[in-house]
């Protein structure tokens, strides 16, 4: 009986656990991203994709990021954990309660939690880097966010505190005690801290960006050192430069005895990364794909598919699975 119970137990607990699931960042459209895609048996490629539906899953510490793509053509791939384009989708705390980011925050590290509905994480700001967050899942997105209006601290000319070396330690008690938050200085001019109070060697601070994110906490007094007459944060007041345009892509290549069609491809076609070998994608739904084929040849190579840029490379498929000129049957096929 006990045995029996314990297999019942243990049974409950893998389901409770699977139940957690993972973090999930989704996107209608997704930004523009260049992904690793890793075959079955065949070298790694990557890809850029822009403009499909992607869902991304954060990764271990050593592990990177899973995207699962849901375009024409369904695949998973890989992205590094600072290269994830989420942002912030509203104004949230860090669990720790000493930072609260401003909607439309980027620039983040995002690793996986045991915990699914959380992410820990660490986020670049001008100047500095915090790290050691603990942030919602669902107060992150890919899409575009409205960013608040911006305001400069009008506290006026006093004494303010910037840090003594390269990293400050934020606490949400004093004397070492609570939650902490680590922050990486470039520059310390970046991360003027005004004064709240002291206690026992330990100094309340707090500061404010222009667009409302806020950090507040106690550090050791001898971490600091006094600025002087504070100066506004012009770097974080100045807009942020566009994105320059991707180059245009060139035309599919066509060689010798090749053609260059759109063909509609069967859905659930298995992609390949060569002949024969490295699946790494299915198609979705049957619609139409630009296809590089020779008249005769077993397989074709799928060379354009909507939100993919330039040409996909590495993505063949049995020629029969697409609807290709007459001309285009295998010689064993002809009929």
């Amino acid at each position: 009986m006990r045995f029996a119970a314990a297999i019942a137990i243990s049974l409950a607990c893998g389901g409770v656990a699977q139940a957690r699931g993972t973090c999930a960042i989704d996107a209608k459209k997704a930004p523009a991203l260049t992904v690793e895609v890793t075959p079955k048996e065949a070298s790694p490629f990557k890809l850029r994709i822009e403009g499909m539906p992607i869902s991304i899953e954060p990764g271990g510490l050593e592990t990177a990021a899973t995207v699962r793509v849901k375009g024409a053509l369904a695949f998973e791939a890989h992205l590094g954990a600072n290269e994830i384009p989420a942002r912030i989708k509203r104004g949230v705390d860090d669990l720790s309660g000493m930072l609260h980011l401003a909607p439309g925050r980027e620039k983040l590290t995002l690793h996986a939690n045991v915990r699914a509905k959380v992410v820990d994480a660490s986020i670049r700001l001008t100047g500095i880097e915090l790290r050691g967050l603990t942030l919602p899942c669902d107060a992150l997105t890919l899409d575009d966010v409205k960013e608040p209006s911006l305001s400069v601290d009008e506290s006026g000319d006093a004494t303010r505190f910037v840090a003594k070396g390269s990293t400050l330690h934020f606490r949400s008690a004093p004397g070492g005690k609570g939650a902490a938050i680590e922050a990486a200085v470039d520059d310390p001019s970046a991360l003027e801290l005004k004064r709240v109070e002291e206690e026992g060697g330990w100094m309340r601070v707090t500061t404010r960006w222009p667009d409302g994110t806020t950090l507040h906490g106690w550090v050791k007094r001898d971490e600091l050192v006094e600025e002087g007459v504070r100066h506004e944060r012009l770097g974080d007041i100045a807009p942020i430069a566009g994105v320059s345009a991707a180059p245009a892509c060139e035309p599919p290549r066509v060689g010798t005895n090749e053609r260059i069609v759109d063909a509609p491809v069967a859905a659930g076609t298995q992609v390949y990364a060569a002949r024969y070998l490295g699946p790494w994608a299915k198609v979705v739904d049957g619609g139409k794909l630009k296809v590089r084929f020779r008249p005769k040849d077993d397989w074709a190579e799928i060379v354009s598919v909507p939100g993919i840029a330039c040409a996909v490379g590495d993505a063949w498929i049995p020629s029969a699975a697409a609807k290709l000129p007459a001309d285009a049957a295998p010689a064993a096929r002809a009929e």
